[in-house]
């Protein structure tokens, strides 16, 4: 029986997150999505708690990353703004994946920047991963890549590049051609200079403005194999593709607990008919729904981080993750598993932010509260 009970570094860590995000991020969401980005003060500020820095401490990082730890970091940053809580992980996924996948040579020349105490935080990364006709799943990934002499040649789109045009860390998820499954994924760098890519901003968002983002476009781009994370089809790729998964789900999870709560307290002091709403069944089995619904999504969740830190750890070697059948790959089950939580509950973000709206009545449309925009942010998450 898995025990998901945080230790209690996790709870400090939590907390930590918590209050940031209540005194931090949720006065700051509305702001934000007005200028349409972060503040660079709030970047810092982060960046000084050692939260967005989940690296070896070797290269200046805070400790290597474990998924349940950031599981639990997501969701309080998503508790108090999704679109925020996108920003920062969008940017932490480009060194991310460099970090898992890269060799080490990769690793020492993007990982130290990212670190450094005076200008870390001025850093931006990304990691393209759905495609435009495609969801965050690997099956669906069709960017692809055909070698040709001592480079590789890419064709395909990307959507939803947070921080995509940066001249950062930008990485790109893709599959070399004729491959299936995981076998053939990749991941490659793009560099600041690269002929046939196009990149386009996602102009006019309804939802997680204060998370920038762009497309792309490529062409018959050709780049150098050097540009290639590790080797094709290493368990790196897999790993940061699952935890961008896994990230994307808490921040969902946040989102639909501060829709949760936020109803539940309007409701119980909002008057109708000399009683509070909160006291008649059809508001009550809303908010009831809502709270059962969070749970379950969190659980999905939590089990597939602990997957995540096994398989990363290398525990389940030869062991399926699943309990009904023994020869199931780990790896394919930790794919599984990852995007069905991703799935799940951004698919109760959605119905949360949409239920808060509805018991709020009027209210709820009003940029007085911060539901109509938790609202839009969620639906933004597909």
């Amino acid at each position: 029986m898995l025990n998901f009970a945080p230790t209690e570094e996790q709870e400090e860590i939590r907390s930590l997150a918590r209050s940031l995000a209540v005194e931090q991020l949720r006065p700051q969401g509305r702001e934000a999505e007005q200028k349409g980005d972060i503040s660079p003060e709030l970047v810092q500020t982060l960046s000084q708690t050692g939260l967005t820095t989940p690296f070896p401490e070797e290269f200046g990082g805070s400790g290597a990353i474990e998924a349940m730890t950031y599981t639990l970091i997501a969701e309080e940053l998503g508790f108090g703004d999704g679109a925020l809580a996108m920003n920062i992980i969008g940017s932490l996924m480009g060194p991310i994946t460099v970090m898992l996948a890269g060799n080490e040579s990769q690793q020492q020349e993007h990982i130290p920047p990212f670190c450094d105490p005076r200008s870390g935080y001025q850093q931006r990364g990304s990691l393209a991963y759905a495609e435009r006709t495609g969801g965050f799943t690997l099956a669906e990934v069709g960017l692809t890549a055909h070698k040709e002499g001592d480079g590789f040649i890419l064709n395909g789109t990307k959507r939803d590049v947070i921080h995509g045009w940066e001249l950062g860390t930008r990485v790109v998820l893709l599959r070399l051609e004729n491959t299936v499954e995981t076998e053939g994924l990749c991941a490659f760098m793009i560099p600041s200079r690269l002929d046939g890519l196009q990149i386009s901003a996602d102009v006019q968002k309804l939802g997680l403005i204060a998370a920038p983002s762009v497309s792309y476009s490529l062409a018959d781009v050709a780049i150098p194999e050097a540009c290639m994370l590790g080797e094709p089809g290493n368990k790196g790729v897999i790993r940061a593709a699952t935890l961008y998964n896994i990230l994307r789900a808490g921040v969902a999870c946040g989102m639909a607990r501060a829709a949760f709560e936020y109803a539940m307290d309007f409701a119980k002091e909002r008057i109708a008919f000399g009683r509070p709403i909160a006291s008649y069944q059809g508001i009550a089995f809303m908010v009831s729904e809502m709270a059962m619904n969070l749970d379950a999504a969190r659980l999905m969740l939590w089990r597939a981080a602990t997957s995540w830190d096994r398989v990363g750890a290398g525990y389940p070697q030869g062991v399926s993750l699943h309990p009904f059948d023994p020869k199931a790959s780990p790896w394919l089950e930790l794919v599984r598993e990852t995007e069905s939580a991703q799935h799940q509950a951004v698919e109760i973000a959605k119905s949360a932010t949409i239920d808060a709206v509805q018991i709020m009545g009027g209210a709820g449309f009003m940029q007085d509260h911060p539901v109509e925009m938790w609202m839009r942010n969620a639906a933004a998450m597909e």
